[in-house]
């Protein structure tokens, strides 16, 4: 047995009058599952059904508990799936946008490195951290950099990321974009201010 409750089993399948009634009864909106630690918040923001998490927030569900298993909060998981409507909910109900997951990792980051342009630049807005770097130094303009994002770098950039910091490693957003041979990050970076001096573009 999970303890999935019915709250939880409702949350998770999207309905919204089902959960209204639940609440009505007085049962606990943060109960979690025995197995991870996830509660009915956090498997609706996971799932995207913006109209439970507004719900459930309502009714005063901790939006900034983070699952047990690896620390992810609701808004993380938001950010990852690219759920926007629900990543505004959160903010606005005063979830932590620098919250981090165990091993460092943000909303921003996550968001950054799934390519969510929308849900980025909602994170900004709310004044997320878009140096803070992760265990190994990466950063959301690291991994944006990386995976080929060129209008999420844009606006990690326009937002006052520092184009040149090097991950623990040594390596830059430009280097990696080099690296993984993604032309249209290189050219955006070089021309929002990243130090070409050492690359072999102009070798």
């Amino acid at each position: 047995d999970d303890g999935a409750t019915p709250l939880f089993i409702a949350a998770q399948n999207g309905h919204e009058a089902v959960v209204r009634v639940l609440i009505e009864t007085g049962v606990d909106v943060n109960k979690a599952t025995n197995d991870d630690g996830v509660t009915p918040l956090y498997i609706a923001a996971e799932e995207g059904h913006d109209s439970v998490v507004r719900a459930l927030i309502e009714a005063s569900a901790d939006v900034n508990t983070a699952a047990m298993d690896d620390g992810v909060s609701p808004l993380c998981i938001a950010a990852h799936k690219g759920h926007e409507t629900v990543v505004r909910a959160l903010i606005e109900a005063g979830a932590d946008v620098n919250k981090a997951k165990d091993n460092g990792v943000t909303s921003l980051f996550v968001a950054a490195h799934n390519g969510h342009e929308t849900v980025v630049r909602a994170l900004i807005q709310a004044g997320a951290d878009v140096n803070k770097a992760f265990d190994v130094g990466a950063t959301p303009l690291f991994i944006a950099a990386l995976k080929g994002h060129e209008a999420v770098v844009r606006a990690l950039i326009e937002a006052g990321a520092d184009v040149n910091k090097a991950e623990d490693d040594g390596g830059t957003a430009l280097d990696i974009a080099i690296q993984k041979f993604q032309e249209a990050v290189v050219r955006t970076l070089i021309e929002l201010g990243a130090d070409d001096g050492r690359t072999p573009l102009y070798t």
